[in-house]
């Protein structure tokens, strides 16, 4: 069926090869909208990546899936990703403070042609009042919702501050006591007039039912892809500067969230001063980039850290294979993909104990270490340096926290069941919404819907004043094409 004012192409070839999955789709489900912030990826991030593995195997078992996302409106930021071969774009705004990203905005045009689709299922893999367009589906048209949370918003709020609002601490306490617990609460009832709601961790599916969230709750961790990370990497891609002594590695976008400031401070206090070969290697970019290049000048680590910039994802296996301990201290984290993948690649994980999606990953003492970060920021430096060191010591160790890595990367983040698991929630999506058919939503709250969706995003542009434009993705990496 052609879609009105959506665009298609080729369908996709299928995920792992010529490997068939072996997920059992619905007999009922055709067709598929994922809703995604990006139509156009301009960066690597997690959520999109996922909603592309989906896009490929959905594809790849028969459906019809389009993607829904804002449009792109003038030459804001670099263009490096590719349009997915059907997709459904709404009018948007860009958000000045990341070049590349845009907020999806309500028109008539756009939700005509949502309505007009016939969706089976909406799928809202977003961060973003565009989960908005969901509910408005759903409650205009009947169209199951499942949401997906890929935010931890108590983590996340600083990102929109300027410099000068996130070093006043009453704005962190602001926002701690009053800001988003009310976020957190208009979030749980947005998550209630759908479906269903998947989270990627058993913490984050307690931390919403204690917040309200009555639908059904699935714990679905993201895949693997295969046809990326099932390789044995290749040749290897460190500065040369590294090549004498041992390396770690992080994998992140370079902004406040996720904790960067910390593990340079741990990487020059308790770590180097005990392995005086090792360097500390850092690929991402991000809005905070510059922050963490001038942060490690400061430390006098200019000859032991490394920024390689964000790289293609497909280069990844090369990166984790020739390093020798993964770490990372971020505490926002709803999944940690990149964990996900260092894991797959046979690396042991240092981290911080998050509860969430980095603790749903690491089976401490098994494939890597899970430290308390404590509530003084020292001791727990302190005991992440101190596990650094114990791994890098210890070579079999590493070997054989890697070998049960893998393993465990392999069970839990297996394309197929991640499928499967997906078909679970749209089963069980479209019996919530079978049985609230009648008298759940009324007529008046559709409008109301649109009305919040853009006021939702008329703040969000605003915020996005607030902080000067800045560079993203810099290197201008290739992101994954939808189709691979």
């Amino acid at each position: 069926m052609t879609l009105p004012h959506v665009a298609q192409l080729s369908r996709p070839s299928p995920i792992g090869g010529a490997t068939e999955s072996r997920a059992t789709p619905p007999s009922w489900l055709r067709r598929v909208a994922i809703a995604n912030d990006y139509v156009r990826i301009p960066y690597a991030n997690g959520s999109s990546f996922a909603s592309q593995f989906l896009y490929r195997a959905l594809e790849q078992n028969g459906h019809e899936v389009t993607i829904v996302g804002p449009e792109e409106r003038g030459a804001n930021g670099p263009a490096v990703g590719a349009m997915p071969p059907r997709h459904l774009c709404l009018a948007s705004v860009p958000l000045r403070t990341h070049p590349g990203v845009h907020l999806a905005l309500p028109s008539r045009g756009p939700l005509r042609a949502l309505g007009a689709a016939n969706f089976d299922v909406f799928l809202a893999q977003t961060c973003s009042a565009l989960l908005k367009a969901g509910v408005w589906l759903r409650q205009a048209h009947q169209v199951p919702l499942v949401a997906v949370n890929t935010v931890h918003l108590p983590s996340v709020y600083n990102v929109v501050l300027p410099d000068w609002l996130n070093e006043r601490a009453w704005v962190h306490e602001l926002f701690r006591e009053r800001i988003v617990p009310w976020v957190e609460r208009t979030t749980a009832e947005t998550y209630n007039r759908g479906d269903g709601l998947v989270v990627l961790s058993p913490g984050l599916k307690r931390y919403w039912e204690q917040r309200g969230v009555e639908v059904p709750i699935h714990v679905i961790p993201r895949a693997i892809e295969k046809r990326i990370f099932d390789g044995r990497g290749g040749a290897d891609p460190f500065d040369e500067r590294t090549v004498r002594g041992s390396r770690l590695l992080v994998v992140c976008r370079h902004v406040r969230e996720k904790n960067m400031e910390q593990l340079l401070s741990i990487f020059a206090r308790d770590i180097l001063p005990g392995h005086r070969d090792v360097t500390l290697t850092l690929v991402g970019d991000g809005p905070d980039h510059d922050t963490f290049v001038r942060h490690a000048a400061a430390l006098g680590l200019a000859d032991r850290v490394f920024f390689a910039g964000e790289r293609p994802l497909a280069e990844m296996p090369r990166w984790y294979a020739h390093a020798d301990v993964f770490v990372y201290t971020s505490l926002s984290e709803t999944y940690g993909q990149v964990i996900g993948e260092a894991l797959h690649a046979g690396l042991p994980v240092v981290a911080f104990a998050d509860q969430m999606g980095v603790s749903g990953q690491v089976t401490n003492g098994v494939d890597g270490y899970l430290v308390d970060p404590g509530s003084d920021e020292r001791d727990g430096g302190l005991a992440f340096g101190s596990r650094v060191l114990q791994l890098l010591g210890d070579r079999a160790s590493r070997a054989r926290m890697g070998a049960l890595a893998r393993d465990n990367a392999l069970r839990r983040s297996d394309p197929d069941a991640c499928v499967a698991r997906y078909y679970d929630a749209f089963e069980s999506a479209r019996l919530h919404r079978d049985a609230q058919r009648e008298g759940r939503f009324p007529r008046a709250a559709s409008s109301a819907t649109l009305a919040s969706w853009t006021a939702l995003h008329g703040v969000s542009f605003a915020l996005g004043l607030l902080r000067p434009p800045v560079q993203l993705n810099r290197a201008k990496a290739q992101t994954p094409a939808w189709d691979l």
